[in-house]
C-alpha cells in the first residue's frame, strides 16, 4: 500500500519546493559525518574548521531532514516514526543539562575522534539549539497529523524556531561563544540546516491553508505573512544584542528566553486568530454558496431591497417571471413591479425586524406590459445597522387556473352526484310505495266483491275509505321519504306503540295474500308513549315484517313472527321482531344497514334494511341484527320514549 501511494505521487510530476529545501537540508550533516569519518576538519564544520559540528547534530539534522522528504513525498507513517529517533536524543541531551550528568549520549559514533578534536568546551548540543531544534521536530510532528486544526501550528512552531536560530546566531557573531558556550555555540555554518528545514515545513503543501478566502482578503493576507511576523517581532532584541555586544551569560541567558517566550505567545495569537478568521471566512462563505444556490434554484422570485424598496439582487428565477432583462431589474423600485399599494409596502416596512408580513395577493406588471396575479410576502432583517427587506413572490397564474379546473370538475361531480341520489330515490320510493298501493288494490278488489256478491253498500263503503287511507299513506311515504333523504327535519309525535305496531302488521297482512303465518305482538300494559315519526318507524315495521314472511317461506315453514316491546333504560323503548326463518348470512350483522346488503342473497336489492337503520338512527336509535338457534333471525331496534321528547327534537335538528 506505501509503495502504491509513493508511485503514485512519484508520478505526479515535478519535486516541490518543499522537497527541495529539505533534500538541501539533507546534504549538509551529510557532509559533517563525511568530513568526521574522513578527518577532515573544514567539512566538519561546513567550512568553520575552529567550530565543527558535533556528529550527533549532524545525525540529528539528517534524520529530520529525511522525515521532511518523505513527508512531503507522501510516506506520513514513516516520517514520523524516523522524528522519534532524533526527539529521544534531544530528550536525553535535555535531561544531561538539567542533571549536569555525562550520559555518553555524545559519544555514540566517533567516540575517539571526539576525544582528539577541538570543540573548545563543547561536548552536546548547547541549550539554546537544543531548543530550536525541539521546536522543529514538534514542528515536523504537527505537520504530519491527521485533524486540520493540528496542523495549524506547524507554521508558528518553524517561525519560532526560525526566529530563535537568528536569535542565536546574532548572540554568536555578538561575541557571546566564548562566554556561553553552554547556552549558545552556533555557527552560520551549522545554522544553515535549520534555515532550509524551516524553509520547508513553511513551503509544505500539507500546511493549511484557507481556499475558500478570496486572495485579497486581509486574512489570507494576514496568514501568508505570520511567518514574516513572527520573525520580524525578534528584529528588537537582535538590533539590541547586536549593538550591546558581549553580555554575561545570566543577562544573554535571560534575553534568550524572554525573547522566545515572546514568540511563543505571538505566535499562539497569531495562529488563533488567523484560525478563528479562517474558521469564520469559511462558514460566511458556506452561507454564500448556499445563497446563491438558493437565488439560483428557488422556483419563486426572491428579491432583496432596503429600505427604499430599490432592488439589490434577485434569484435567478425573477427575470423570468418578469420577462425581462438583468439589466432591466437592477435599480428599479419594488412599486414598479407589483400593483400592491404604496401605504402596503411602508407598513411592512416599518414592522419589526425579524418578522415576515402576511401573504397579499396582488397583480404583477411584466416587461411586455402583461400582467399576472401574485403572492407577496416581505421579511424583515437587521444587518450590520441597515434593514434588509426580503420579497418573496409568487406567480399565481397556473394555481388559479388550476383551481378554476378543479371548479369545474367539482360541478360535474356534483350533477352526477344529483343524478345519482336521484336514482337511489327513486328506487326507494318504487320500494315503499308499492306496499299500501297494493293495500289499496286489495281494498278495492274486496269492494267490488262485496258490491257485485252481496249488494253490501256500507261494506264497500268502508273498503272505500280504506283505499283512500292507503292512498293517503302513500303520499305521506313518498313525503317522509322524500324529507328524510333532503336532510330535512323530521314529524315527531307522541304515539301510542300499541297502535303503530299493530297499523303495520295490518298493512304487511293486507298487502299480500301469500304473507299467512302466526304474528304475536306482546307489547306492556305500561309500555310508555313513543315520540316518533309514526309513517317511517311503519316503514321500519312493515320492511322488517316483510323480510320475516319471506325468510320462514323461503325455509318452507309456516311463519311464527313475534314482536316483543320492552323498556331500555330511561328515556328508550326497544322493538324486537324475531322469526323462524332462514336466518342470517354469515357475517351479516356486522355489514348490516350497508346499501345492497340483503338478507334475500341475490333477488334483494339490499335498500329496505338501509333505509330503516337510517331512520333509525335519525330517531336517536340503533338498529342490530343477530341469528337465533336452531334457525330463525331477530332484529331489534330502538326508539325514544316520550319522556326523551326534548332529547330527540335536538337530534331530529341536526340531523
Amino acid at each position: 500500500m506505501l509503495a502504491l501511494k509513493g508511485a503514485e505521487i512519484r508520478g505526479r510530476g515535478p519535486i516541490t519546493l518543499s522537497v527541495a529545501f529539505a533534500a538541501a537540508a539533507a546534504l549538509m550533516p551529510l557532509v559533517v559525518l563525511s568530513g568526521w569519518q574522513f578527518d577532515v576538519p573544514v567539512l566538519r564544520g561546513l567550512g568553520a574548521a575552529r567550530y565543527p559540528i558535533l556528529p550527533g547534530t549532524a545525525l540529528v539534522f539528517l534524520l529530520m531532514s529525511m522525515a521532511a522528504v518523505l513527508h512531503a513525498i507522501g510516506y506520513r507513517c514513516a516520517s514520523r516514526l524516523i522524528l522519534l529517533l532524533p526527539a529521544t536524543y534531544l530528550g536525553i541531551v535535555l535531561i544531561q543539562h538539567l542533571t549536569d550528568i555525562d550520559i555518553g549520549i555524545s559519544r555514540l559514533i566517533f567516540a575517539e575522534k571526539l576525544e582528539l578534536a577541538p570543540l573548545r568546551g563543547r561536548r552536546i548540543i548547547p541549550l539554546g539549539p537544543l531548543v530550536v531544534l525541539g521546536l522543529l521536530v514538534t514542528a515536523l510532528f504537527l505537520l504530519g497529523a491527521r485533524r486540520r486544526e493540528t496542523r495549524w501550528w506547524a507554521g508558528p512552531a518553524a517561525s519560532i524556531a526560525l526566529a530563535g536560530m537568528l536569535l542565536l546566531l546574532t548572540f554568536t557573531l555578538g561575541g557571546q561563544v566564548s562566554a556561553n558556550i553552554r547556552f549558545f555555540g552556533v555557527t552560520i555554518a551549522s545554522s544553515a540546516p535549520i534555515i532550509l528545514l524551516c524553509a520547508s515545513i513553511l513551503t509544505a503543501a500539507d500546511l493549511p491553508r484557507d481556499v475558500a478566502t478570496s486572495p485579497v482578503s486581509p486574512w489570507n493576507t494576514l496568514q501568508r505573512i505570520q511567518p514574516v511576523i513572527i520573525v520580524a517581532a525578534v528584529l528588537p532584541a537582535l538590533i539590541l544584542v547586536w549593538i550591546r555586544g558581549e553580555t554575561t551569560q545570566g543577562q544573554a541567558e535571560l534575553y534568550f528566553l524572554i525573547a522566545m517566550a515572546n514568540l511563543v505567545v505571538l505566535a499562539a495569537l497569531l495562529a488563533y486568530v488567523t484560525h478563528r478568521a479562517n474558521v469564520q471566512n469559511r462558514m460566511l462563505a458556506g452561507g454564500e454558496a448556499k445563497l446563491h444556490s438558493i437565488l439560483g434554484t428557488a422556483p419563486d422570485a426572491l428579491i432583496v431591497t432596503g429600505d427604499d424598496l430599490v432592488i439589490r439582487t434577485y434569484s435567478a428565477s425573477t427575470p423570468l417571471m418578469w420577462r425581462c432583462g438583468d439589466m432591466e431589474l437592477t435599480g428599479k423600485s419594488l412599486h414598479s413591479l407589483l400593483e400592491a399599494p404604496i401605504d402596503t409596502f411602508d407598513s411592512l416596512v416599518r414592522t419589526p425586524s425579524g418578522t415576515r408580513g402576511g401573504a397579499i395577493i396582488t397583480t404583477g406588471q411584466r416587461c411586455d406590459d402583461t400582467t399576472f396575479p401574485a403572492e407577496l410576502r416581505l421579511g424583515i432583517a437587521e444587518q450590520e445597522g441597515e434593514r434588509v427587506c426580503v420579497a418573496f413572490v409568487r406567480d399565481l397564474t397556473d394555481r388559479m387556473a388550476m383551481e378554476d379546473q378543479l371548479n369545474g370538475l367539482n360541478f360535474q361531480l356534483m350533477h352526477l352526484s344529483r343524478q345519482n341520489a336521484m336514482g337511489e330515490l327513486a328506487g326507494d320510493i318504487a320500494h315503499e310505495i308499492n306496499q299500501p298501493l297494493t293495500a289499496a288494490t286489495n281494498y278495492a278488489s274486496t269492494a267490488a266483491y262485496v258490491l257485485d256478491q252481496r249488494g253490501d253498500a256500507d261494506k264497500a263503503r268502508d273498503y272505500l275509505k280504506e283505499i283512500s287511507a292507503q292512498l293517503l299513506r302513500a303520499g305521506g311515504i313518498i313525503s317522509r321519504l322524500r324529507a328524510f333523504l333532503a336532510n330535512r327535519e323530521i314529524e315527531l309525535r307522541r304515539e301510542s306503540l300499541d297502535v303503530v305496531v299493530k297499523d303495520a302488521v295490518n298493512l304487511v297482512r293486507i298487502g299480500s295474500r301469500r304473507m299467512r303465518g302466526q304474528v304475536k305482538v306482546d307489547i306492556p300494559f305500561d309500555t310508555p308513549p313513543v315520540y316518533v315519526d309514526r309513517i317511517q318507524i311503519q316503514q321500519v315495521m312493515v320492511n322488517l315484517l316483510r323480510n320475516s314472511f319471506e325468510a320462514c317461506e323461503e325455509a318452507g315453514r309456516e311463519a311464527r313472527i313475534d314482536i316483543v316491546a320492552r323498556r331500555s333504560g330511561d328515556h328508550l323503548v326497544e322493538i324486537e321482531v324475531s322469526d323462524n326463518g332462514a336466518g342470517l348470512p354469515e357475517g351479516f350483522a356486522e355489514r348490516l344497514g350497508q346499501r345492497f346488503s340483503s338478507t334475500k342473497g341475490e333477488t334483494g336489492l339490499g335498500i329496505g334494511l338501509n333505509i330503516s337503520k337510517r331512520i333509525v338512527e335519525a330517531h336517536g336509535g340503533t338498529l342490530v341484527a343477530e341469528s337465533l338457534q336452531p334457525h330463525g333471525a331477530a332484529f331489534r331496534f330502538t326508539v325514544p320514549a316520550l319522556g326523551d321528547a326534548a332529547q330527540m327534537e335536538s337530534a331530529a335538528a341536526s340531523s
